[in-house]
């Protein structure tokens, strides 16, 4: 005979409600129980609804038990509507990396949840998958949804989200529900194929860098102090942001796939190696896109207002920013942020 659970539970506005429920129950049983009981809840769809631990995120798995899950008479319950994840973006200073060991390939985390896995028909679980592992070696025994990093209070956050499919930090699985610190140099081993990927941080990056810079002046001669004639020495910081910002190169910028028709192209990106950069189906990644032309837009860099600029090449179905249609052969300002749409199935975020 199955033994009884006592907890409470929140039912939308009606919170703290007491219920017994038994450990072999599961969450989707849950559901079924609380439609049955609250006639003012519209049912035909128990689906869109999920159960949550409080103060967690991710909803429990719906084809547990209590038991399994571990569900104790001191937990709270939440029965809500499934939650969609909001992307929320990172400051460009705490941008992370994850570099895949075998190809060398790298993934930026620039927004969390970061999640780790494989494309699929969900457009908002297509919206936050940062490391799209499917055309890895040994990619496709990945999870759709596999892992997630998160970011808080400067501090970087591992969690696993497959039930059955592993996640190692170090050489160490975590367990399911729980989630690990991740630092600069960690070792991230994903799935039992253990497709493994290498976290760098980029405040690492950067204080690596500085070091560097700073033997390098150390090693350096001093400068003499007699002016070359014909030259201006730069010495106050307004002159040396100056000379900095007359550098006609245009800082590093790139493309991320956020829509399209073929979904395990989604958050591929493209980098503007060069300008003016063609955007149409001659690119490799956007030749299977057919309502695309070869030559649809290009985009283009302004040195001395230091704008980026993109133009509609006459295409057939149009360039839009931030879902305003723009003219075509004029070119059009863009920042870091804005969505390029080069048709219905095509939607292109611009970063730099």
């Amino acid at each position: 005979m199955s033994d009884y659970i006592d907890v409470k539970i929140d039912v939308f506005e009606y919170s703290d409600q007491r219920a017994r429920i038994l450990e072999n129950l599961t969450p989707a049983g849950l559901i079924q129980e609380i439609l049955k009981e609250f006639d003012d809840i519209t049912s035909d769809a128990p689906e869109k609804y999920a159960i949550y631990l409080k103060g967690m995120e991710r909803p429990l798995n719906p084809a547990s038990t209590m038991v399994q899950l571990d569900i104790q008479p001191q937990d709270e319950l939440v029965f809500d509507y499934v939650r969609q994840p909001i992307r929320q973006m990172l400051e460009p200073k705490d941008y992370a990396f994850l570099r895949e060991e075998i190809t060398g390939k790298v993934y930026d985390i620039q927004w969390q949840p970061a999640v780790i896995g494989r494309p699929d028909s969900d457009v908002g679980h297509n919206i936050i998958l940062a490391v799209n592992v499917q055309l890895l070696p040994n990619g496709r025994t990945v999870s759709r949804n596999h892992a997630q990093i998160t970011f808080s209070e400067g501090r970087y956050y591992v969690e696993p989200l497959a039930e059955h499919n592993p996640v190692f930090l170090n050489g160490k699985e975590i367990p399911l529900n729980s989630k690990r610190e991740i630092k600069n140099n960690d070792k991230l081993a994903i799935g039992r194929h253990k497709v493994t990927m290498i976290f760098e941080t980029q405040r690492a990056a950067a204080a690596a860098v500085a070091d560097h810079k700073s033997q390098d002046a150390k090693m350096m001669p001093p400068l003499p102090l007699a002016p070359v004639p014909g030259a201006r020495a730069v010495n106050t910081p307004a002159d040396r942001n100056a000379a900095i910002l007359s550098n006609d190169e245009p800082p590093l910028t790139f493309l991320v796939v956020e829509k399209c028709s073929t979904t395990e192209n989604v958050g591929q990106k493209l980098t503007l190696s060069e300008y003016p950069f063609l955007l149409g189906r001659t690119l490799p990644l956007l030749s299977g896109e057919k309502e695309i032309s070869r030559k649809h837009a290009e985009i283009s860099f302004d040195s001395q207002k230091r704008k980026f600029l993109i133009t509609d090449l006459n295409s057939s179905n149009g360039v839009t920013v931030d879902g305003n249609l723009i003219r075509p052969e004029f070119p059009t300002e863009i920042k870091p942020g804005a969505k390029l749409g080069l048709s219905l199935n095509l939607i292109l975020r611009f970063e730099g």
